[in-house]
């Protein structure tokens, strides 16, 4: 059941500044690459989760403030395209060092789980990302795009009262996939001086995430990839389109989150995609 009224009165007033500074070279008339720095502040904040309290009689918990999260990010960059556009390409590597992560953490409260905000301590996401379109005869279009990205919890705050085996340092940080995979082809060509017929396919792969800070094993979704594909009629004169799809050719099931249950057990969130669908949409431009 309910716990008995908590009653709890403060307050508290802080700034913080955000920022972001850059650069940018040009190399060519095609190319140029770029540095940037940004610093983020997110501001101190109560947790006014459902049912606030103190963790005894004389050490107030929920009651005080949370500190607050502040960032900064490191980007270097390249980007740009042959002559004719043939070929375009923007490459990116990354770091960001997170200080008083504000981050959910599931907690018991009479028996029953609940998620609590904490400051985590400090994380670090360092990556790479790649996205590259190839048009290599007329009509046919090639997107390819990539990401690595390694998120982790560098040192762990646990919250007062949880037991030491809380401890995650070095373990990622949810919804962050390692590997992120993105391909899309297109062929579009004539059928009449006002009809064109288009050939579609897309692929995006992700590898395992776990979708919980606490590192529960049951909510880790496993490495999954996801097959759509379409044709369409196409006017461009006119603006309108028929398109005939299929999402998920392969059948994959996977989840879009994953959460431990208020009492036990799982609880799955389903995307629209978890099983093959298909549909037609017609579609008019004005």
């Amino acid at each position: 059941g309910v716990r008995a009224y908590h009653n709890a009165t403060d307050g508290l007033d802080r700034r913080g500044d955000s920022y972001r500074l850059g650069l940018q070279y040009d190399l060519g008339d095609h190319a140029q690459t770029y540095f940037t720095y940004s610093r983020g502040y997110k501001g101190p904040a109560y947790n006014v989760y459902f049912n606030m309290r103190s963790l005894n009689a004389t050490t107030p918990l929920d009651e005080v403030p949370l500190s607050p999260e502040t960032s900064n990010s490191y980007e270097v960059g390249l980007k740009g395209s042959t002559a004719d556009r043939a070929l375009s390409y923007s490459l990116a590597a990354f770091t960001t060092n997170f200080d008083g992560y504000q981050a959910s953490f599931n907690d018991v409260v009479a028996g029953a789980q609940v998620s609590r905000l904490i400051n985590a301590g400090s994380v670090r996401s360092r990556g790479a990302e790649a996205d590259v379109t190839l048009r290599p005869t007329k009509g046919l279009t090639l997107d390819i795009s990539a990401a690595y990205t390694d998120a982790t919890v560098r040192n762990f705050l646990c919250p007062p009262g949880a037991p030491t085996s809380c401890n995650i340092d070095g373990q990622p940080l949810p919804y962050a996939p390692k590997i992120k995979l993105y391909e899309n082809a297109a062929y579009r060509f004539a059928l009449s001086d006002t009809l064109a017929l288009e050939l579609q396919s897309d692929v995006t792969f992700s590898s395992k995430v776990q979708y919980a800070l606490a590192q529960t094993p049951s909510t880790v979704q496993p490495a999954y990839a996801i097959w759509n594909a379409s044709v369409a009629l196409l006017s461009d004169q006119s603006g309108w389109q028929l398109r005939a799809y299929v999402k998920n050719l392969t059948n994959t099931s996977y989840s879009s989150f994953l959460t431990a249950g208020t009492f036990a057990g799982t609880v799955r969130f389903v995307p629209r995609d978890d099983q093959r669908y298909a549909g037609l949409l017609l579609r008019k431009d004005f």
